[in-house]
Order: C-alpha cells, then structure tokens, then sequence
C-alpha cells in the first residue's frame, strides 16, 4: 500500500503542478492587460514584467489552488479508473475510499497554503505590485516624454515638449492640466524631469501659468515652477478584494454603507480554502461519474463543478446585496452546496 500511495502522491502532485500553470496562464493574461495600459507611455523591461507577474502569484494562487486540487484528482485516479488500475486495488482488498488518502493529505495542505495566500499573501502581494508599478513608472517617465508629441502618459495631464536635447531636460514646453476639476495651462521656454519617490516633478524655466478662477483667468509670470506629477495607476486601485484582514474587520465596523460588500468579500475568503477540503470528499464520487472516460472526462466533470460553484457564488452575492440572506449565507452559499453534494454522494459511496 505505501508503494500504491507514494506512486498517487507523485502524480497528484504532477497534475496539481501542471493544472497550476495552466490556470494562471489563462488568468494571467487579464493581469497582464491591465499593466500593458498603464506602461502603454513608458514601455517595461523584461525583468520588472516577470517580477511583477510573480508578485501578483498568490492573487491567482487564491483561486487556481481549489481548481487545480480537484482536477488533479480527477485527472489521477480517473486515469487509474481507465487503466483498470482501480479495479485491481479493489480487487486485491484495497477499499475504493482508501485509495484516496494521499488525496486527502494533499488537499489538507492546499487548505492551509490558501488560507495563507487568502489572509495574507495576496493583500500583501497587491501592495508590492503597486509600490513597484510606481517605482518603474518614476524610473521610466523620462522615456515617456518624447519631442513633439502630445503625451498622455499622466491622468488628466497633456504635455507637449518641442526638443528634448537629452532624457532629463526640455525645450519649449506646454502642459494642459485639467486635474482637481480645474483647468490650468503652464508654458515654458525649459524643463528639468527631476525624480521624488513616487512622484515626478517637472522644474519648468521662464514661463507663464494660466488658471481660471469661476469666470475671471489669471497669469502668472515664474522663472522656476514645479509641476508635480503622479502616475496613472487607475487601473490597479486598490479594490475590496485587495484588502487585508485587519482593513476589512475594520471597515465592516466604521463604514455601515459598504459594510455588505466588505462582509462578502471577509467570508468568501474562508469560502475558497474550505473549497479544498469539499473538494477532496466530493471527488471520489465524481471519479465514479468520469468512469472509463480518462483525463479528458476529468477535466470536462471538474471545469463544469467550477463553473458550478461560480454561478452559485455570483448568485449567492446578489442575494445578501438585495437583503434576502445575510452576508454570511450568500458569500458561503457555493460551499454549502457543494458540501451538502459531497456528504450525500460520499454517503451513498459508502453504502
């Protein structure tokens, strides 16, 4: 039996790798679509690309564990099913739930790698992603002025520059600037691109600021001025699925008009690491589904009990926003479910 198990163990762990690789593909091409908008001015350098997209791993980890877990199961011991493998373990005085101890083992472990990635990791993770995303973006913003462009590399901000001699300084520079829901227009004869941690400053030379005040517009004579400039990160706002623990504790209590969304999103990441353990006693009965049919009806049974799952969590967010369950319910409702699922074809395995 320890040469049985050791043999599973190892090709559950090679489709769980492999199921992992795959899923973050797929996933991480919305990732990567995102950072293509906001680098679309300044371009990125190979290194920062996969620094980032290893930063953003246990954001995607959250959701490819689960997944990848059940398929692994499926794919391994419906493999066994087709090979006739299981049918010579029963048959030797194996019994059929026995088999699956490794599988347990490992979704064990899944359980507590998630609950890590869920708390933990993932917020923190975003955090990096962003204070680097700044960091390239500081770095690079020089590039992202060229000579006799209108550049819209900063939100809300059109620069113009006429020569640019070299990466740091400017010639004949004019700077329409709509942020703070006002209009100002800034020209000068020069420009130094000057770096401040997340911000870049433009120290413009001999010119003239134009600002309106309600009807009235004013000019504004300098011989130096600096305009600050923040980068454009919309795109990656921090949302409520970025926030850590402490943080949503924290706004359930102080926001009450929010407090639903920040509730759902608190239990749906207790949600997500007990998927690992419905997964490891729902499966047995779904190898049984896929029968003879091998790895193609394990992946085709175990995307069609995620898409499942997906549906039932959409649903269930919808119904504790319009109030018909409380928060606890609706983020919950998928893995009640799928337990209850799994108790009943579990039990009648059993008998």
């Amino acid at each position: 039996m320890k040469v049985i198990y050791k043999a599973l163990t190892r090709e559950l762990l090679q489709n769980i790798g492999l199921s992992i690789a795959f899923l973050n593909a797929v996933l991480i091409i919305e990732k990567l679509f995102k950072l293509s908008k906001i680098f679309a001015s300044v371009g990125i350098d190979l290194p920062n690309l996969v620094l980032l997209i290893l930063l953003l791993q246990p954001q995607l980890l959250i959701f490819t564990i689960p997944m990848a877990l059940l398929l692994s199961i499926l794919l391994t011991y419906g493999r066994t099913q087709a090979d006739n493998e299981m049918t010579i373990f029963m048959v030797s005085g194996m019994p059929y739930k026995k088999t699956f101890k490794p599988a347990i083992y490992i979704g064990l472990i899944a359980f507590f790698f998630t609950v890590l990635m869920s708390f933990y990791l993932a917020p923190t993770g975003v955090s990096l992603v962003r204070e680097k995303i700044l960091t390239i973006l500081a770095e690079r913003a020089p590039l992202g002025l060229e000579e006799g462009v209108f550049n819209q590399g900063f939100k809300d901000v059109t620069i113009f520059v006429k020569e640019k001699p070299d990466s740091l300084h400017l010639k004949e520079v004019v700077i329409f600037d709509e942020r703070k829901n006002d209009t100002k227009i800034v020209i000068a004869k020069g420009g130094l691109i000057k770096k401040e941690r997340d911000n870049i400053n433009l120290s413009l030379l001999n010119g003239k600021a134009y600002f309106n005040k309600g009807l009235t517009l004013n000019e504004v004579s300098f011989k130096e001025y600096i305009f600050r400039l923040s980068p454009n990160i919309d795109p990656i706002a921090k949302k409520v699925s970025e926030l850590s623990l402490f943080e949503l504790v924290s706004k359930i209590q102080t926001e009450e008009v929010k407090a639903i969304d920040y509730k759902l999103e608190l239990y749906k990441r207790f949600a997500l690491p007990l998927l690992c353990i419905v997964s490891v006693f729902l499966a047995p009965s779904l190898c049984l589904i896929v029968g003879k049919t091998g790895r193609i009806g394990g992946i085709t049974v175990g995307l069609a009990i995620f898409a499942f799952y997906y549906i039932l969590m959409i649903y269930g967010a919808n119904l504790a926003k319009a109030g018909k369950v409380s928060a606890e319910i609706g983020s919950l409702l998928p893995v009640i479910v799928m337990a209850i699922l799994a108790f009943t074809m579990y039990t009648r395995i059993r008998k």
